[in-house]
């Protein structure tokens, strides 16, 4: 009779290498990125992390088979939120068979701006600014101009060193991805029972005026309630979502002890207004000016890298990448080593 494997050890010996599988792309998604121009180590980057994604995407459907109902354990499921995010961030400007379906996206772009203007309404630090319509400085349009542009063009003016080359417009805006942006932090601070910080606030109010500021340039939107629905994140007194969802995990991340988390308010508010123009400044010529300067793209790329970066490597790394290394949480050299050639990794 074939003897099978006890289901406990099984679920255990699969969430092992689910884990490092997760934990695997995620570092080769992140090395692609940053990968130099070199057109051979590009190559090497983007066919590491090309196949660690098929890699995941295979064990994760087996392992969703065999183990019905189980989502794995909290470092598990965060790494996983982690690797969609960094994906989504990094292969924004082309579409992969990694991106959200065009229904999708729309799907989520409402649900964004349902929510923006839930809290809105309710929050009175923001609707008590006098916010402006940017449209409104926004000069008529240039039509010749615009095509012969877009024509000459076969990159994105922004600096993407490991995708080229690419379309003038991404195919997901930064607009889309700061929901998962802001879950992301959610996740790591409701895990790690942490609050926000000033530089994570810094970080996070970058990344909306980012948003901001790719809207008109780049996708030639005419929606004025683009500046509102990008910033309208913190804490919401009347939130009704579920405990322990993702919108019940932003809100309370903007919660301290017995009150708001003091200075979002501040950098928040400071980070909008840098975004309206001077009196008779068109909004187009302001934007690419600060995206240039104050709000410099390959910067703000960097800050966002270097927090992915820590996400990754400020939890234990998974068992077999422990056991790969060598240094096994609470066992000697010795016992790591035993431990190595006892799965067959010496």
């Amino acid at each position: 009779m074939e003897r099978c494997a006890n289901p406990k050890s099984q679920l255990e010996i699969d969430e092992w290498i689910l884990d490092y599988l997760v934990f695997m792309a995620i570092k080769y998604v992140l090395e692609d990125y940053k990968s130099p121009e070199s057109p051979v180590e590009n190559a090497n980057a983007r066919g590491k992390a090309g196949l660690s994604l098929q890699l995941v995407d295979s064990f994760l459907k087996m392992f969703r088979t065999m183990h019905p109902g189980y989502d794995g354990n909290l470092e598990l499921q965060f790494r996983l939120r982690l690797l969609k995010f960094a994906v989504m961030f990094t292969k924004r400007v082309t579409p992969t068979e990694t991106s959200p379906s065009t229904p999708a996206l729309q799907k989520l772009r409402d649900q964004r701006q349902n929510q923006a203007s839930a809290f809105r309404s309710s929050d009175q630090s923001l609707s008590s600014l006098d916010l402006p319509d940017l449209t409104a400085y926004l000069a008529p349009p240039d039509h010749a101009r615009i095509k012969r542009e877009q024509s000459s063009r076969n990159t994105t003016p922004y600096d993407f060193p490991s995708i080229t080359p690419a379309p003038f417009t991404p195919s997901i805006s930064l607009l889309d991805t700061l929901p998962f942006f802001m879950s992301l932090s959610a996740a790591q601070n409701s895990m790690n029972q942490t609050t926000i910080t000033d530089v994570w606030m810094r970080l996070a109010a970058g990344y909306m005026a980012q948003a901001v500021a790719e809207q008109y340039p780049i996708y030639d939107s005419e929606r004025h309630e683009v500046l509102p629905e990008a910033f309208a994140w913190g804490f919401d007194a009347e939130c009704g979502a579920e405990e322990g969802s993702d919108e019940w995990q932003i809100n309370a991340m903007f919660w301290g002890e017995d009150e708001v988390v003091p200075g979002w308010e501040e950098i928040r508010d400071e980070h909008m207004q840098a975004l309206i123009p001077p009196a008779g400044t068109d909004l187009q010529v302001h934007l690419r000016t600060l995206t240039e300067t104050d709000l410099s793209i390959a910067k703000f790329e960097q800050r966002v890298l270097d927090f992915l970066e820590g996400l990754l490597l400020g939890h234990p790394m998974p068992m077999l990448a422990q056991v790969e290394s060598g240094k096994v949480d609470g066992l000697s050299r010795r016992d790591a080593r035993a431990l190595q050639e006892a799965i067959g990794m010496a």
